[in-house]
Parts: C-alpha cells; structure tokens; sequence
C-alpha cells in the first residue's frame, strides 16, 4: 500500500490520543456514581453507540474494528479501512423482543381504562413482569468514512424501563431515558508497516436525560408529559482513543485496547461520562476467499461498571465474522454467556444489517437475560 503522509488534523488527533491514553487518571465514587453512571442504562449499556455488526459477534470488535463502527469501539481500527464510504442515512434500532411489544399493547389497553380500574390494570400489568428489562434504541449515524479518518453525525437514543419486584401506584418501575445528539471526528495513523496502529475520537454532544427511579400510574399514563417534565440537558465534549498491534505471526493475531468517555465535560444533572478501558485479542486470518474476523474481548478492565455485582461473563465478549467476497457478511458469538447472531447484506448504495442479542440485567447468565433483535438500515456509497 502507497504510504501517504496524514494530513495535519489527522496527526494532531492520533498525537492527542496516544497522550492521554497514558495519562488517563482512574476514577472511583465513594457510595457509588450518581448521574447517568448510576444508572442500569448506563451499566448495561456503557458505550455511546453501539454497532449492529459487532453485536453479531458477540460485541467484541476493539481488535479487530475495521469500519465506521471503529470510532466509537477502538479508532485505531480505521487504519484497517481501505475504501471509502459515504451513508447519507444510517438508522439503526434496537428492541427488547417480544417482551418490549407485548408490554407496549398491555399499556395500551391500560390507558383506555380509568379510575380504579386503571390503577389495578397498570399495576397487574407491571407485576407480570417484575424485575424484567425492556430496552429500546432508535439512531442515526449518517458519516463518511475512509482510510485513518471518518466524520459523522449522531443522534442516538435510548430508554431502558425494569418494572419493580412488586408493582404499586406509586411505583411501577424505574426509568431512564438518553439521548445524544452532536459532530463525531475520528483519525488514525499506522506505523512500523501499520504493525502499530493508534486512533482517537472526539465527539461534540448535546445530551439530554431522564431518570424516574419511582415511576407511578398517574405518570405512566401520560408518560410523553412525564419524560417533558424530567427532561434535562447538557453540552459537552468526549473523547476515545484506542491502539491496535498486528503480530507477524501465523493466523495474523492482533491485541488490541481502548478507552471510552475521556474528558471531563458535564451533561447538566446527566453528570459525567465515566472512563472505561476495554481489551481483546484477534485474528485475521489470510484464507484466500473472503475475510474471517474473530475477537475476544474483555470489557471495562478497570472493573468501573459493576458496583451493583459483577461476573467474568459480564466481562465477556467473543465473536467470529465470515465477511463474503461481495454482498453478504455472516457472523455469531457469545455476548455475556448468551449466543449472539448476526447478517449483512451490502448492495452498494443500500446495506442492511440485523443482528440477536442477550444483555444480562443481573450478575450471570439466565437471572434476568433482555433478549433484543436490533437492525440497520443505510443509503448512499458503500
């Protein structure tokens, strides 16, 4: 491959990186976060965006992150780009399924009611399904992307609802809500013969965030006004940065690690984003038909996450992808001991992806798995 010399912005942000990737301070708090960070929105979904084709492989990507998704998992991974692309429309969703539908229909039935009558509805319907979690996420990340550098503009949002152990007026269930609007510039740079690779991020955001620890009929069943009436908001800038190393060894074995959320910026009573650090190992094997990415990952390795109980399979991300020749990318894995699958499908200027996925909402497999199907949809040059 030519080697080009990366424009200046491109330097200045891989040399701003690899700064403080050393020099990123650890973070503790006496009684536990407060904000967003002390949330289950947060805990169980720690990362800012997350990509549909790497929840197809188990949500492990940070050694082996080789497109538009690198920039929120590990920028170092952009050096692995070859092509360019340009998604004027990328949507993508998530949905806790089927229990998130089954729920929406009960509530609405609810809300038809009135008087007592509601009240003993919204109360046997939340008891039905104590304890449980129900996710949704809807986003755009439309961006242009190509070797060591992508731009982009997210809107990303997320609501996550865990009804409570025993369902009363007062106290349904407990909701958070996120949503993140704002610029995303990423580069990357490689080095000994792109043996090294270092990248960073940074992200301008308008955020805006919703807790209702308690949230009771009256607020359920005119729940767009409550979510108005919580609603608070802030500005702030992040950061990622990440490094990849590509060993010159049988099966191309590669270590990679990045930390998320580096900055100091306050979102309003959202608080701030905390520093995590994640880590894995890969393969890229050279197979001669296709491309075969597999990844193991070990998330949040500062252990920050899991102050409400903690198990290596929390920890535990590992995934295999058979990228085809053309068209169509096939990929499985083991998301926090549940299995994962996943598909894409890359029509040139149409690409959609869908994947399966399991979040455990306790501390090991099989105490409260949230079961989700998630899916993308993108228009323009691929």
């Amino acid at each position: 491959m030519k080697r080009v010399r990366p424009p200046f912005f491109q330097r200045l942000l891989v040399l701003f990186g690899g700064a403080v990737f050393f020099l990123v301070p650890g973070q503790s708090f006496a009684g536990g976060p407060s904000g967003i960070a002390g949330t289950p929105l947060f805990q169980q979904f720690p990362l800012l965006y997350q990509g549909v084709m790497p929840l197809g492989m188990g949500g492990a990507f940070t050694a082996v992150a080789d497109d538009e998704n690198a920039v929120f998992y590990n920028p170092a991974g952009l050096d692995n780009i070859q092509n360019s692309s340009f998604k004027i429309l990328n949507v993508s969703a998530d949905a806790t399924y089927p229990g998130l539908f089954t729920l929406y229909n009960n509530i609405q039935s609810d809300n038809q009611l009135s008087g007592t009558a509601q009240d003993a509805a919204f109360v046997n319907t939340f008891n039905s399904v104590a304890n449980q979690s129900f996710y949704a996420r809807v986003g755009d990340y439309s961006n242009y992307t190509t070797h060591d550098f992508s731009i982009g503009l997210l809107t990303n949002n997320q609501i996550l609802g865990i009804p409570s152990a025993v369902a009363t007026t007062s106290n349904l269930a407990s909701l958070t809500a996120l949503s993140d609007t704002g610029i995303v510039i990423s580069g990357a740079m490689g080095f000994f013969n792109h043996h090294l690779q270092i990248g960073g991020t940074l992200m301008g955001l308008n955020q805006m965030f919703v807790d209702i620890p308690q949230l009771s009929v009256a607020q359920a069943s005119n729940l767009q006004s409550t979510i108005n009436a919580n609603l608070t908001h802030g500005l702030g800038i992040l950061g990622n940065i990440g490094a990849i190393y590509h060993f010159d060894l049988p099966l191309n074995p590669t270590i990679g690690a990045s930390v998320e959320n580096i900055g100091t910026a306050s979102f309003g009573q959202a608080g701030s984003l905390p520093q995590f650090i994640n880590a894995g190992v890969g393969l890229d094997p050279d197979i001669g038909f296709g491309r075969l990415l597999v990844d193991i990952d070990y998330d949040d390795v500062t252990n920050y996450l899991y102050y409400t109980g903690d198990s290596l399979w929390l920890h535990t991300h590992a995934g295999i992808q058979y990228q085809f020749p053309a068209i169509l990318t096939l990929s499985a894995g083991v998301y926090e001991g549940y299995p994962t699958v996943g598909f894409g499908l890359d029509l040139w200027a149409f690409e959609i992806n869908g994947s399966y996925y399991t979040e455990e909402a306790g501390v090991l497999p099989g105490q409260n798995p949230n079961h989700i199907l998630s899916l993308q949809v993108a228009f323009g040059w691929m």
